[in-house]
């Protein structure tokens, strides 16, 4: 009897909406709020740390983005689901962190670090270096991206996001998230090649 009313609210909580647990959390239950971030929390935290490119910097960002979403609960209007508010508040803490400290993003260098090495230690080496250029000509050639189109691009082809979340995060038209995607992904293979042609000569 006791681990059956024990474990009736959890099994509430998973079964509530975030719509559902939204309203309770208005209501003064610190819980329902806890429950959101519990469902919530480990995906967040991956297209942050997809964003800084380190596990610490993401934690931070994390934990900022949750005491900000906690207290503008509020201002939560349901025009988008409830993960997508939130990651906008992420992704604009981001954006503000970038400009303060300048952070580059990593994305890709976390399964380079943790990739299993080939048994010929000449070969390993070989292959992180080759792997290593590849990932910093990549960065450099998004990083030199018009600003409007990196965050698209990022948004769509790294974090994963469809088209109207990335939508609903920038503030923008789904027309005009194709449409800036489109010719970031143009300038970006166009920054590619020239840096293929610079190294040739």
């Amino acid at each position: 009897m006791n681990v059956q009313n024990h474990s009736k609210p959890a099994d509430e909580a998973v079964e509530a909406s975030d719509d559902a647990l939204i309203g309770r959390a208005l209501a003064g239950e610190p819980a329902a709020y806890d429950s959101l971030v519990r469902r919530h929390a480990g995906r967040l935290l991956t297209m942050i740390r997809a964003q800084v490119g380190n596990r610490d910097d993401a934690e931070d960002l994390m934990q900022e983005t949750l005491a900000q979403a906690y207290f503008k609960l509020d201002t939560f209007a349901g025009k988008s689901s409830f993960f997508t508010w939130m990651y906008r508040i992420a992704f604009n803490l981001t954006i503000t962190k970038r400009r303060k400290r300048r952070l580059e993003s990593t994305h890709t260098r976390t399964n380079i670090e943790t990739a299993p090495a080939p048994e010929d230690p000449a070969v390993a080496v070989d292959q992180r270096m080759a792997d290593a250029e590849q990932i910093a000509r990549l960065r450099s050639a998004i990083d030199r991206l018009e600003p409007s189109r990196r965050r698209v691009l990022v948004l769509r082809d790294i974090d994963g996001l469809d088209y109207g979340e990335i939508a609903e995060i920038l503030a923008i038209p789904k027309g005009t998230v194709r449409s800036r995607l489109h010719r970031a992904r143009l300038d970006l293979r166009d920054l590619l090649s020239r840096d293929e042609t610079i190294d040739e000569d």
